[in-house]
């Protein structure tokens, strides 16, 4: 699995690149303060669930390094943005965990999920790489053209005896942004969140199964 910048040139502009209708939302200047990862939960656990019975290991999560920061990245063809005045209340990857943590605790409340300091009793280990996490706008679709949040990359189960891969699958979400605002995007972020974890944790759970 390659975590490399993409081919395309990511000129990450604060401020200097005018994205036609956007540019009132795109640039520098000081941030709010957003997160994402809270969206409803498909599957709570009832209050009687044993506890669990399985544990895997999540190893330390890879991130493109445009993404692995705090600040929402939006792309425009070859070029790319982030959002003016609104950053992640932490970086994305340690938002992204906990959220994925939550999805596994409500859709497999048998299966304990840890982080690698807290592995003892699991055979398994878990490793995710997200490569695109943004709002894209379609160059060619026009000035009001509103973003889809993209959402890509893989995960990799390994034994943890022997350090072997035993399964892999990519995963890759699209949501459309409903309203090409700040707190329209961070809610498509939102919604994309939920949707790739709850694909991501159905088939660690079933994978571990086999």
């Amino acid at each position: 699995m390659r975590y490399q910048n993409r081919s395309r040139t990511y000129a990450l502009l604060l401020g200097t690149f005018l994205l036609g209708s956007c540019a009132g939302l795109l640039g520098g200047g000081k941030a709010d303060l957003f997160r994402f990862g809270v969206a409803e939960q498909t599957t709570v656990p009832s209050a009687q669930s044993a506890p669990p019975t399985r544990s895997m290991s999540l190893l330390r999560p890879k991130f493109s390094q445009e993404i692995e920061g705090d600040r929402i990245l939006t792309t425009h063809g070859e070029r790319a943005l982030y959002v003016k005045g609104a950053r992640w209340v932490a970086p994305v990857p340690e938002l992204f965990t906990q959220a994925l943590m939550r999805q596994f605790a409500s859709r497999a409340p048998d299966l304990r999920l840890t982080g690698a300091r807290n592995a003892m009793g699991a055979s398994l280990a878990l490793q995710i790489g997200i490569e695109r996490f943004e709002a894209r706008y379609d160059p060619d679709a026009g000035e009001k053209a509103l973003p889809t949040i993209i959402i890509e990359g893989e995960a990799t189960l390994f034994d943890l005896a022997d350090r072997r891969p035993v399964a892999s699958s990519r995963f890759m979400v699209e949501q459309p942004v409903s309203a090409n605002t700040t707190s329209g995007i961070v809610d498509a972020f939102d919604r994309a969140v939920a949707r790739y974890t709850v694909e991501l944790t159905d088939w660690a759970m079933n994978a571990d199964r086999k």
